[in-house]
């Protein structure tokens, strides 16, 4: 783990923050470390909100090599046991998500740009593909560094160097970003496989629950080193606070904020500020609810041009 105190996506360092805790389950499981107190920074230029705490690629590997399969349910269930199995083999999986998720995205390029001009499709990070829409491309391939079965219709490309450069009429990038310690490099990295002119659609959760009574002063601080110390009265307040964030989507009162898998918490003004500084034309930037598996999903949606 390593720590950041700069806004990942325009490079201010106005920020303010929020003192907050790294998931038991990511430290035990990615970091190898117990749980320690960190910060939820919100970048007050372009309203960013990131974690200080970022993963080292050897975490990321640990974390995502084995995802969702038994070794990472089982790890997880220990620490957090309301994450069942039923999400844990839903997510990602659900026919109905995934016609919601294929149906939404084609209705928003269909709104924004002329997809019947798109031929060759790369979705980046796309599990096994299934969120590439039937109707959309002629060749659709999936770049995926687990062993994925790709669905009907979808090439998998297993490594970097098995994508051919300035390839790609549309590049997709869905749920991956909010994952990252470095959003950055991955956009630099997805440039090489469009051209001047290429399309790249980008899709990260929309979650910006009230984070009012997380605390910033040194009281609020002592109250979280307090519940690090005695894991059973964490387990709980860990409960009360997903609880009322997925319900309510608000921290509560004595609750806590958490560094989980997701690192990053987008804007409409801070994807816009991250695709610009990268080199891309952001064309529509809308929040779209998609799904209500396993609760209410919003998901800020993006298409962009990459530019020369």
């Amino acid at each position: 783990m390593y720590l950041v105190d700069k806004c990942p996506c325009c490079g201010s360092s106005e920020t303010h923050h929020r003192h907050a805790i790294t998931a038991p389950f990511l430290a035990r499981y990615a970091i190898q470390k117990p749980p320690v107190r960190c910060r939820l920074l919100e970048c007050q230029r372009c309203s960013f909100r990131f974690f200080d705490a970022r993963l080292t690629p050897e975490e990321v590997d640990r974390l995502y090599s084995g995802y969702r399969g038994e070794g990472y349910f089982a790890a997880r269930h220990r620490e957090e046991p309301w994450y069942s199995r039923a999400v844990n083999d839903g997510i990602g999986q659900d026919p109905a998500e995934i016609v919601a998720r294929n149906r939404a995205l084609e209705t928003f390029l269909g709104e924004h740009v002329d997809a019947t001009r798109i031929d060759k499709v790369l979705d980046y990070g796309g599990d096994r593909g299934q969120f590439i829409p039937a109707a959309l491309g002629r060749q659709k391939y999936v770049f995926e560094l687990s062993d994925a079965v790709p669905v009907d219709g979808v090439s998998r490309l297993a490594k970097e160097s098995d994508i051919e450069p300035a390839a790609f009429d549309l590049v997709m990038l869905c749920g991956v970003l909010e994952h990252c310690s470095e959003p950055a490099e991955i956009l630099h990295t997805l440039r090489k496989f469009g051209a001047p002119g290429s399309l790249l659609y980008v899709g990260v959760p929309y979650e910006r629950y009230n984070i009012r009574f997380a605390g910033t002063g040194a009281m609020y601080a002592r109250y979280l080193d307090a519940l690090l110390a005695v894991p059973p009265l964490l387990k709980l307040v860990d409960f009360y606070s997903a609880a009322a964030r997925i319900r309510w989507e608000f921290i509560p009162p004595f609750g806590l904020v958490k560094c989980h898998e997701h690192l990053n918490f987008f804007s409409s003004q801070s994807v816009t500020a991250l695709l610009k500084r990268t080199g891309f034309d952001v064309l529509a930037c809308e929040v779209k609810a998609i799904v209500s598996y396993p609760a209410k999903v919003e998901s800020l949606c993006v298409i962009a041009r990459m530019t020369g």
